[in-house]
């Protein structure tokens, strides 16, 4: 899966909880992908290793301990989001990632330049269970933001009026 189904898929998921920081939920649904994805790139060579220690049950498992330890809503939230993430990335498909260090060493992929795995990953959209969740994700993620524009607009307001550059930016395309 790509951004837009893991984001906007687990928000949507997020909803049916009864308590959920969405924030929180948000950032653990593209947790492993901001960790794997350079960890892959720096220790292996290669972005196209982006499946490595946060895409593992092990990973998970510690950040749910956290939560269960500390009593917080974030730490389970975030947890919530990479159990998400995990399920979306078909991860029971890898096992030896998934129960990595149990199975062996992570699974070798081929080595792909950042450029030609920006491709691979933009050929996947030809793939409808690729394609279709990314669009619900993506409209769910425009859904989102419609609903939620007054609180996006004061939180937006806030950053502009605290930035200099930022605000001369906004006063010169809107006034």
């Amino acid at each position: 899966m790509l951004l837009f189904a893991h984001l906007g898929l687990t928000l949507a998921a997020g909803r049916l909880a009864s308590r959920a920081d969405l924030a929180c939920l948000a950032l653990g649904s593209i947790l492993p992908d901001i960790i794997d994805k350079p960890l892959g790139l720096i220790v292996f060579g290669t972005p196209s290793m982006g499946r490595t220690v946060a895409h593992t049950f092990l990973f998970l498992l510690i950040i749910t301990l956290l939560a269960i330890r500390f009593h917080d809503l974030r730490i389970a939230s975030i947890s919530g989001g990479i159990a998400t993430h995990l399920v979306l990335d078909f991860m029971w498909m890898s096992p030896v990632t998934l129960f990595w260090p149990l199975l062996g060493n992570f699974p070798i992929t081929t080595g792909l330049g950042t450029f030609g795995y920006f491709q691979h990953l933009l050929f996947e959209l030809r793939d409808p269970a690729v394609l279709v969740p990314e669009l619900l994700g993506l409209s769910y993620l425009i859904y989102f933001a419609f609903e939620h524009r007054s609180i996006m607009v004061v939180g937006l307001r806030k950053v502009v009026e605290g930035h200099k550059t930022l605000k001369a930016i906004v006063l010169m395309l809107f006034h």
